[in-house]
């Protein structure tokens, strides 16, 4: 043989080898499971499943079918014996049908032995395929006519009933449907007739229908189970993420919880011991000679420079909280302006430097946000240009800028290089002016603007030169013109006496001593106690029950507000004292817990039908300074006075007269 011949040779066989290859790989993709490789023992067991709910309408069917070919052969001289074996053999093949689901149902480890049930149900459907095979073969050669195409029809619709239960495993289905049509077919079309061998074409054709729809079905059952699958890990995954963000939330809202108790905890703690300073420094203003006089300034000063730095942090431990109160309104720039010109203008001459305000704005010109805080915000500005300006002027200006109002602070200071400029409203930072004034600030003031700003929607800026001083701006939403409240700073007062009989209710014996002192020093009858319990509350009766009787002073009730667990508080310490002298008692309530809390409790008490006072008493943060605690009880025992007045000029008035001008008592005399 020549070597071209061999090479058309070994080309032939390669040709028909890759055939046979595609073929086989074909053959075997088809008539397998789809994504075989990729399925789980739990997918396999939800394919048994998917075939077991179909179970029932196969088997009825293969039941009715094996029925109806009884009937139809049983006096048409075909043996009755093998009519009898066939009908056995297809009982038993339903008997084991039953027996399998029945104990796949129960087995609790069938994900384990999955394989084994798989293999089961292919041995059902080879034996339920050749129970229909053999019918095929044998019970269509006898008949003719209308009793073999009946025949050939059983057969048929019996498969086409059961297909979809064999369907979902690809193996099965082909065991079972090749076992049971080929021998039909084959039966059929050996008969060598055209009505025959179109029968035969028939049955091909369903042969390749169901195999083909067979394919689908699994392809659809096992896509739907895998599906399935897949939701259910993302719903799990979904319900963990879900557990792990509400326990992240928990979390958070516990330490949210921890660090409000810490904060509530620290505002108190802090201020008491300064609210005792202040007020014995006061005390010992009044009483300084000229050796001491220095002496007393220094303290002073330390005094208030502790205070600042206390109230600054707990000021941006509020912020972070989101606990600042805040009361948006229209707010006037002239009347800003105007009173922080009141302000800061002796503390400008003080340190030598000119300060002055400036605006082209229109009188009635406002602004929409929170007074004091805007105020509070332009001191912290105004603060750090008089302390850092060594010579020249601070100007307090206004302006229209792209739709907003701004407010600029002007110093000609030493400025700031544009790193620090950009840092300068961070969090304890000083910047080098700062750093080269030691004790002259903490560096939170600025940071306490930012934060407001955050909360009310302004716009900060700042703008600097080295040498040439610096400007801090804030820009905020213009108000509507003329519909600012009247406001301002109230004018200074002078200390008033307080001619009254004073009970004071003060847990910290520190604070309760200076308290009594300063009330004394202002003429007051005093008597104190640290506890609110029925010991105080008798003796705070006899106290108001002398004023009322004896020499005709007010009384007035000065108390903290929270007495630790378990104890009333300053709020329903003063109800029961109103309720057991008869009227309504002027209180003053001293403390460092927020006044929104104490109003919430307050609204708490209300709506509980509890026992409360009939006013609202006078609420003062600590550290509270003396004026601001005499203006406030000087304002109450006024107000208590007047209405005390009006009682008395309504209890005096004669009987209003009719209307005819007589009185009742001459209309009761005419009567008589």
């Amino acid at each position: 043989m020549t070597s071209a011949a061999k090479d058309g040779l070994n080309g032939r066989k390669g040709r028909t080898a890759r055939t046979a290859r595609r073929t086989r790989d074909f053959l075997k993709a088809f008539f397998l499971t789809p994504a075989a490789r990729s399925i789980t023992a739990r997918t396999l067991v939800k394919l048994i499943h998917s075939m077991l709910r179909l179970h029932p309408v196969a088997l009825a069917a293969q039941f009715v079918g094996m029925v109806s070919l009884l009937g139809l052969f049983w006096e048409s001289g075909m043996s009755q014996w093998f009519l009898v074996v066939w009908a056995v053999l297809g009982l038993i093949v339903i008997y084991m049908s039953l027996l399998f689901a029945r104990n796949f149902w129960r087995d609790r480890e069938r994900v384990a032995r999955v394989r084994i049930w798989i293999r089961r149900w292919t041995w059902l459907a080879f034996g339920a395929g050749l129970v229909w095979g053999i019918a095929g073969a044998v019970f269509p050669f006898p008949v003719s006519g209308v009793t073999q195409v009946t025949t050939v029809a059983v057969i048929v619709a019996v498969t086409f009933a059961s297909w979809p239960v064999y369907a979902c495993w690809m193996p099965s289905l082909t065991a079972f449907t090749l076992l049971s049509l080929a021998p039909l077919t084959v039966a059929v079309a050996v008969q060598y007739s055209v009505s025959r061998t179109l029968i035969s074409v028939i049955i091909v054709a369903v042969t390749v229908f169901i195999f083909y729809c067979g394919r689908r079905l699994s392809e659809m059952v096992v896509s739907s189970i895998l599906t399935d699958a897949e939701n259910q890990r993302l719903v799990l995954r979904l319900r963990t993420e879900i557990h792990r963000a509400q326990n992240a939330r928990r979390a958070a809202e516990a330490e949210s919880a921890k660090r409000a108790r810490f904060f509530a905890a620290a505002n108190h703690d802090l201020r008491q011991p300064l609210q005792a300073m202040g007020i014995y420094l006061d005390i010992l203003q009044r009483r300084t000679t000229p050796q001491t006089a220095p002496v007393v300034q220094q303290l002073t000063a330390v005094s208030t420079s502790i205070s600042t730095l206390v109230e600054q942090v707990l000021e941006v431990t509020r912020m972070e909280f989101g606990r600042v109160e805040i009361h948006v309104e229209d707010v006037a720039v002239a009347d800003v302006l105007g009173q922080l010109q009141e302000e800061f203008a002796p503390q400008a001459a003080k340190a030598g430097l000119q300060f002055h305000t400036a605006t082209r704005l229109p009188p009635d010109a406002t602004v929409r946000t929170d007074r004091q805080l805007l105020l509070r915000g332009l001191r912290n500005f105004l603060t750090n240009a008089l302390r850092y300006t060594a010579e020249g002027e601070v100007v307090l200006g206004a302006r229209r800028f792209d739709g907003r109002i701004v407010f600029g602070v002007y110093d000609s200071g030493p400025g700031m290089s544009a790193e620090e400029t950009q840092r300068i409203f961070e969090t304890f930072y000083r910047g080098r002016a700062g750093m080269d004034r030691p004790g002259s600030g903490f560096g939170l003031g600025l940071s306490i603007v930012k934060g407001l700003a955050k909360q009310l929607d302004w716009k900060i800026s700042v703008g600097s030169r080295p040498g040439r001083g610096s400007v801090f701006r804030i820009a905020v939403t213009p108000g509507g013109a003329g519909a600012a409240l009247p406001g301002g700073r109230p004018a200074r007062r002078a200390l008033e006496t307080i001619r009254a009989h004073a009970a004071l209710l003060e847990d910290n014996p520190t604070v309760r001593e200076a308290l009594a002192a300063t009330l004394r020093s202002w003429g007051a009858d005093v008597v104190d106690s640290g506890t609110p319990d029925e010991t105080t509350l008798s003796a705070f009766l006899a106290h108001a029950e002398e004023a009322e009787g004896t020499d005709g002073k007010p009384f007035v009730l000065i108390t903290d507000y929270n007495f630790g667990e378990d104890e009333p508080t300053g709020i329903e310490f003063a109800a029961r004292l109103e309720r057991l002298v008869g009227r309504a008692v002027p209180t003053v309530v001293v403390t460092a817990v927020a006044a929104d809390l104490i109003e919430a409790d307050l609204e708490e008490l209300r709506q509980a039908d509890g026992e409360r006072p009939e006013k609202m008493p006078q609420v003062l943060q600590k550290p509270v300074t003396p004026d601001v605690l005499n203006q406030a009880v000087a304002a109450l025992l006024r107000e208590a006075e007047a209405e005390a007045a009006k009682d008395r000029e309504a209890s005096e008035a004669p009987d209003a007269p009719h209307a005819d001008g007589s009185s009742e008592d001459a209309t009761e005399g005419a009567a008589r």
